[in-house]
């Protein structure tokens, strides 16, 4: 009878170690996909899987802007950890302290995401500086930072206005992880020159994003996974999933905030838009567009797209 006992128990052992081993190359496949800058799944199969005709979209959107991206003046930034960032800027030939920072979204730059916010905020006669995140077109990096980076590397954009224009007032609107960086610098100690933040489509945590897409696409054990991918996250870019929260910094926003989502978002679910507003300290407001899905509002929707946030600028804005 014991040795019946002592080998199922080597079954499982070996079992759990094999399933175990195999877990956790799940977990490393699934970060590198996801933060790595040049992933070769990710160029593969994985834009097409989470975001379907993204590349039809982009296309479309540069060719009808091209001409405008023409006038753009090139900034760069050096981070503390030797990143040389680069931002197009479109300046007003008529001096004006009225600024926009447009960010765009996951793994896209600030051309193929925001020219169309460029151009609008130009055209209303407000300066527009479109930084590539850290990890995206010209920009150095390979890691994408997901906007827990990219948080402290707008903030030095801030100071780069401040510092050309010290009566600057700024705006920011994100899209994506663009506008959770937006929402996640509010929690830092930001001059006065900033008055609000205009967010599309961001979530409430990188943790939450991924535990999202986990059950969306796959049928690992999700929880256990997550553990797992916490641990690997903190070694391989320098901070934990759970850490890098909106909603956390959030709590510190007195801000006005106005939250933009398509309803029909499968790449970030709309209801994190509930959680994001009950987050922040600060005025807030948000506006759910039928039929769009992500980042599609601004085109789908533009007419209202645009009255909400004028609307909210002239609410609470610039002086």
């Amino acid at each position: 009878m014991w040795k019946w006992f002592v080998l199922i128990i080597m079954v499982l052992v070996i079992t759990s170690g094999i399933g175990w081993f195999y877990l956790k190359r799940w977990v490393k496949f699934f970060v590198d996909g996801a933060v790595q800058r040049r992933n070769q799944w990710f160029a593969t199969e994985g834009a097409a899987l989470i975001n379907p005709g993204w590349e039809r979209r982009t296309s479309e959107h540069q060719a009808s802007h091209a001409d405008f991206w023409l006038q753009e003046h090139t900034w760069r930034i050096e981070t503390p950890d030797r990143l040389t960032l680069v931002a197009a800027a479109f300046v007003q030939k008529t001096a004006s302290p009225s600024w926009v920072i447009a960010l765009h979204g996951y793994r896209s730059t600030g051309f193929q995401d925001m020219a169309d916010v460029a151009q609008h905020y130009y055209e209303e006669g407000y300066n527009v500086l479109v930084p590539d995140l850290r990890g995206h077109g010209r920009s150095q990096g390979e890691i994408i930072g997901m906007g827990w980076l990219d948080r402290l590397d707008l903030v030095q954009w801030i100071e780069q206005i401040c510092q050309r224009e010290p009566q600057a007032q700024i705006i920011l609107h994100g899209c994506s992880i663009g506008g959770a960086a937006a929402l996640m610098a509010s929690g830092e100690k930001l001059p006065d020159n900033v008055k609000l933040i205009i967010s599309d489509s961001a979530y409430t945590s990188v943790y939450s994003e991924f535990k999202w897409l986990l059950r969306k696409y796959t049928k690992y054990p999700v929880n256990r996974f997550m553990v797992l991918a916490n641990r690997y996250a903190r070694r391989k870019i320098g901070y934990s999933l759970i850490q890098a929260s909106v909603t956390r910094q959030l709590g510190s926003n007195h801000l006005p905030i106005l939250l933009l989502h398509g309803e029909e978002d499968r790449f970030i679910a709309a209801k994190e838009m509930e959680t994001l507003l009950r987050a922040t300290a600060g005025p807030k407001e948000c506006r759910l567009f039928e039929g769009c899905g992500h980042l599609e509002a601004k085109e789908k929707a533009a007419s209202l797209y645009w009255q909400t946030v004028t609307a909210f600028i002239e609410k609470y804005g610039l002086d």
